[in-house]
């Protein structure tokens, strides 16, 4: 990750990025926000070693005796819950350009949330993790995130809208696949991820 971009992450991270913050009733294990303290210092962590020419370093055990835990992909599933407050701006004309501009300082790293991913996987799958399907949700996920850029900016024939609905499709659709990713994680037990799919399903 460009250095550049952990800085807009960490600026959007302290604006609330696609998060909004949780009232105070709110549960603390509610995937709805993000910890931005967290979300800070993972990803300052991890874009400051791909920065300086290497990759994150992978937590051992690994292969057949890594046990897979929530902590090491909290970050996908706090991506996709803290897409819920994207669907709620691009659902208000109101609030679509705020939603928009998270969506390009995204698309300055788009391949960041799929690193991560390959990463965990790698915990696991020692041989060809990146032909792993696991890791092609993520992917798609990050992809269908991104395009909401050009679509909402008028670039494939739809406005108003039209473009709005289809954002919050697409937005949902993202949600579904990180749904599928969590569930075929291999964590076992997790009540963060029950609840997490149940909220997103498939579309």
């Amino acid at each position: 990750m460009k250095l550049s971009t952990v800085v807009a992450l960490l600026s959007l991270g302290s604006a609330n990025a696609f998060v909004v913050a949780p009232s105070a009733g709110a549960r603390s294990t509610e995937l709805s926000a993000v910890d931005r303290r967290q979300f800070a210092q993972v990803a300052f962590t991890v874009g400051a070693a791909t920065f300086l020419g290497g990759a994150p370093a992978l937590a051992s055990p690994r292969g057949g005796d890594y046990i897979a835990k929530f902590a090491d992909l909290k970050m996908i599933a706090g991506l996709g819950g803290s897409l819920d407050n994207l669907v709620k701006r691009f659902e208000d004309e109101a609030t679509v350009e705020a939603g928009l501009e998270n969506v390009r300082v995204f698309n300055r790293d788009p391949s960041f949330y799929t690193g991560y991913a390959k990463n965990f996987i790698s915990k696991s799958v020692t041989n060809n993790a990146e032909g792993d399907v696991r890791l092609g949700y993520v992917r798609q996920a990050c992809t269908l995130i991104a395009s909401t850029q050009p679509l909402l900016e008028g670039q494939l024939g739809m406005v108003g809208e039209e473009a709005q609905k289809e954002a919050v499709k697409r937005i949902k659709k993202a949600q579904g696949l990180i749904g599928k990713f969590l569930t075929e994680s291999g964590v076992e037990g997790s009540s963060e991820i029950a609840e997490y799919v149940k909220a997103h399903p498939v579309m």
